[in-house]
């Protein structure tokens, strides 16, 4: 019995010498990110929750996003628009655009679009009729999505048809998902999302901070 304890004992030791090294990785990595976290929530500041291994925005896409995002929101009497900026709007646009052609017209598409289209089981109006889909829920989330926002409260619109408020008084922090959108955590267990790549919104985000400090003196 020995023996075979023994003679079995290389097989657990080969894979803690392959996958140990990748573990302790991980497990530094979300360390350090929880410390992070902690820090900017208690010094009011923007939290970075993406995941650590999680790429940002690939560096073409992400000046092509940023292109509109300077300057002043839009302004009504009494409330900040924030919305898509025009490269997102255009990006969006143009990605649908040629989905849409590949779908209707596979032949036109990269190679290998085509020849994928045809070897799908069942016909191939199914698979078209799902790339088209996508393509309309996606124009409709950035052209369908605002945020609009005063001295009292925020108010964010998803889809055309999606909208809530929130007030500031129980903003509690803001947090970056590091690609897409700052997300808001408010205490009374509302959550709000903000496009980040709208004009206007490095205003926002010193506003938001500026009413967490606001709100952590009130209740000190």
């Amino acid at each position: 019995m020995l023996g075979s304890v023994l003679g079995a004992w290389p097989l657990a030791v080969v894979p803690m010498i392959t996958f140990g090294p990748f573990a302790l990785i991980l497990w530094w990595r979300l360390r350090r990110r929880s410390r992070r976290i902690a820090a900017a929530r208690a010094a009011g500041t923007v939290v970075p929750i993406h995941s650590p291994f999680m790429a940002k925005l690939p560096a073409r896409y992400a000046a092509i996003s940023r292109i509109g995002t300077d300057g002043a929101a839009p302004m009504t009497l009494d409330d900040h628009i924030l919305r898509p900026s025009v490269g997102v709007k255009g990006m969006v646009a143009g990605l649908s655009v040629a989905a849409t052609a590949f779908a209707l017209w596979p032949e036109v598409a990269p190679a290998g679009f085509h020849e994928a289209m045809a070897e799908l089981p069942g016909p191939t109006l199914i698979p078209q009729l799902v790339l088209l889909a996508v393509v309309a829920n996606g124009l409709l989330y950035i052209f369908g999505t605002e945020a609009r926002y005063n001295r009292d409260k925020l108010i964010t619109t998803r889809m055309m048809f999606s909208r809530r408020e929130y007030r500031w008084k129980d903003l509690d922090w803001i947090g970056d998902t590091g690609a897409y959108d700052l997300v808001l955590q408010f205490n009374s267990g509302g959550k709000a999302k903000v496009l980040k790549h709208c004009r206007g919104i490095e205003d926002f985000k010193m506003f938001a901070q500026q009413q967490i400090q606001k709100n952590r003196a009130a209740g000190a």
